[in-house]
């Protein structure tokens, strides 16, 4: 591994502003990098290698300016890159080529990034896995879903940062298996237009790197109203709060009534808490809501959104969809709008609940388990006889529920070797405190710093 592709991306992002080190220098490390890692960890989709070194050569002849100005960046295979085919790893949308860049990659242009690629995806991103991807901790092991080209790629140090999406944990998921850190954020925070959706409920848009602080620098690239998305909001970010004015809640018991939580998983929660304990003003027990208050509604949201968002595809091209997918969107299609109704007004008062949370029990931020399991073998379709959806994302899922944001960070490892992570969920537009507390944390722990031997 090369010296260079071990930065984090402030420090890529350092060095180029202090002519260290240059942005074809930069890209000619990574490209190395995904050269010699690719055949294990497969997560790109594609590489814009000549169109990214005529970026980073313009980029080299010109004034330094931008946050990102020279870092490689990779996109999930969902968002528009102006003339670069976009496909969601679905066979419908084969030789899709936008002919637009999504506001959110034009605001990453605009801050300097250099696009190398696009990275694989669960199929429209409708899973808790990436097939075509492998993890680069072992390469047996699943990356998660449904970013799990994102992670794999920043696990194995082939870029400094990357887009995702998160419907209900694509973002955290994969972080937390790949062992990278991953910001989840606030409905109508980052515009998602120029993106495939699958809900207009529950998608949202978040950085991907490999630690909180470059997190927080995509973050502020991204973020903020666009006239192209009438779905975001006007409503600007909260400052950031220091971590010793805040209280930190520990959800009860019932919280984690369902699916077994593996005992390394409650493990490695609790001695994130401990850490946190030495950080934060204070630490206290709080009730948050469970997801089987949540889950019955928001799938109906979900299957109805996405059968409604893909109804041309469906129209044109329904044999190419993957069997799985296509059960799914028909299950949506059957749905009765009076069904979605209830479900709708349901999940307003599932975000009420958790909003209570905050604003009846004094609590600023809540600390929960990413995944109730251990990273699953490769290829994994179930869980003690549970489809993955269900069985994995009764952390996650809910979050999107009550539209908050949240951040996955590395906690630690398990007896074999694989990372977990746990999460921090907030109140709306609160991510940049998440971001200062996820920093805050990863100063006195190394565990997002140690990288897979590949």
């Amino acid at each position: 591994m090369t010296e260079l592709t071990q930065m984090s991306l402030a420090e890529a992002a350092g060095a180029v502003k202090a002519r260290d080190v240059t942005a074809v220098e930069l890209l000619d490390a990574c490209l190395a990098r995904i050269e010699q890692t690719e055949p294990a960890v497969s997560a790109f989709a594609s590489i814009q290698v000549e169109a990214a070194r005529t970026t980073a050569e313009q980029l080299d002849r010109g004034e330094i300016r931008g946050p990102l100005y020279g870092v490689p960046i990779a996109l999930k295979d969902l968002f528009f890159t102006d003339g670069v085919p976009t496909e969601a790893n679905c066979k419908a949308l084969r030789g899709f080529v936008p002919d637009h860049d999504a506001t959110v990659v034009g605001r990453l242009r605009d801050a300097g990034a250099v696009i190398v690629g696009k990275t694989n995806t669960h199929e429209l991103a409708f899973g808790v896995s990436c097939p075509a991807s492998h993890n680069p901790w072992d390469t047996q092991r699943s990356t998660g879903g449904s970013s799990g080209g994102n992670a794999a790629s920043l696990a194995a140090r082939q870029v400094f940062g990357t887009l995702g999406t998160d419907t209900g944990g694509s973002v955290r998921i994969p972080s937390n298996c790949c062992g990278t850190t991953g910001l989840k954020t606030t409905r109508a925070a980052v515009p998602r237009d120029g993106v495939h959706l699958i809900s207009w409920t529950y998608d949202t848009v978040g950085p991907m790197a490999r630690t909180a602080e470059d997190c927080r620098i995509l973050l502020e690239v991204i973020a903020g109203h666009s006239p192209a998305d009438p779905f975001t909001s006007r409503t600007l970010l909260r400052d950031a709060r220091e971590p010793g004015e805040l209280t930190l809640g520990v959800p009860s018991d019932s919280f984690f009534n369902g699916f077994d939580t593996d005992p390394n998983v409650r493990a490695v929660m609790d001695e994130a808490i401990e850490v946190l304990r030495s950080l934060v003003a204070r630490v206290q027990s709080a009730h948050v809501p469970n997801n089987a208050e949540h889950a019955e509604a928001g799938i109906a949201i979900v299957f109805a959104e996405s059968a409604a968002l893909l109804t041309s595809v469906r129209t044109e091209h329904n044999d190419l969809i993957g069997e799985e997918v296509r059960g799914i969107l028909d299950a949506g299609t059957a749905i009765e709008g009076t069904a979605v109704a209830s479900a709708l007004a349901h999940r307003v008062a599932f975000e009420r609940a958790y909003l209570d949370v905050f604003d009846d029990q004094g609590v600023d931020l809540i600390v929960a388990p990413v995944n109730p399991n251990q990273v699953l073998e490769h290829g994994a379709v179930e869980l003690n006889g549970v489809p993955l959806i269900p069985a994995t994302t009764q952390f996650t899922f809910p979050v999107n529920g009550a539209a908050l944001p949240a951040i996955a960070l590395p906690g630690g490892f398990a007896p074999d070797g694989m990372p977990i992570g746990f999460q921090l969920v907030g109140r709306p537009f609160t991510e940049r405190t998440l971001c200062t507390v996820g920093e805050a944390f990863q100063r006195v722990t190394d565990h997002h710093s140690r990288a897979p031997e590949l």
